[in-house]
């Protein structure tokens, strides 16, 4: 997102929820981290095999998933100190945030395919009012 565009995004959020979302999209990969628990609330994963579903590295991965743990969007726990799992947290206020969060960006989505189909309309327009000449 560019700059004036993230900061017009993060403004129609709920003044709480600003920080945490901004800090998710100071990272490389975070949507997609955000994404893939969205569609795995309850799977608990090995950081490798979240690095291999998004295709990033296992170093992009693993600061993205730091930083979620931080925020406390997303848990883990380590089993026989060799193991670490991670899954997205289950606690209802951050829950509602992502529900939020997610609900906004799809209605911001849907916004801009909507811009971006009235920009090309014209064009569109003119290329056909061009061919039947």
């Amino acid at each position: 997102m560019r700059d004036q565009t993230q900061q017009d995004f993060l403004n129609a959020l709920c003044p709480k929820l600003r920080p945490l979302i901004a800090r998710v999209l100071e990272c490389d990969c975070g949507c997609q981290v955000l994404d893939f628990f969205r569609q795995r609330p309850r799977a608990w994963l090995q950081m490798s095999d979240i690095a291999y579903h998004l295709r990033q590295t296992p170093q992009q991965t693993i600061v993205i998933l730091n930083v979620l743990v931080e925020q406390g969007i997303v848990e883990h726990f380590t089993v026989l100190n060799r193991w670490t799992f991670y899954g997205l947290s289950q606690r209802h206020e951050i829950l509602r945030a992502l529900d939020q969060f997610w609900t906004w960006r799809d209605h911001w989505h849907a916004r801009m395919e909507q811009v971006k189909d009235a920009l090309q309309l014209p064009a569109a327009r003119e290329s056909v009012s061009v061919s039947r000449v």
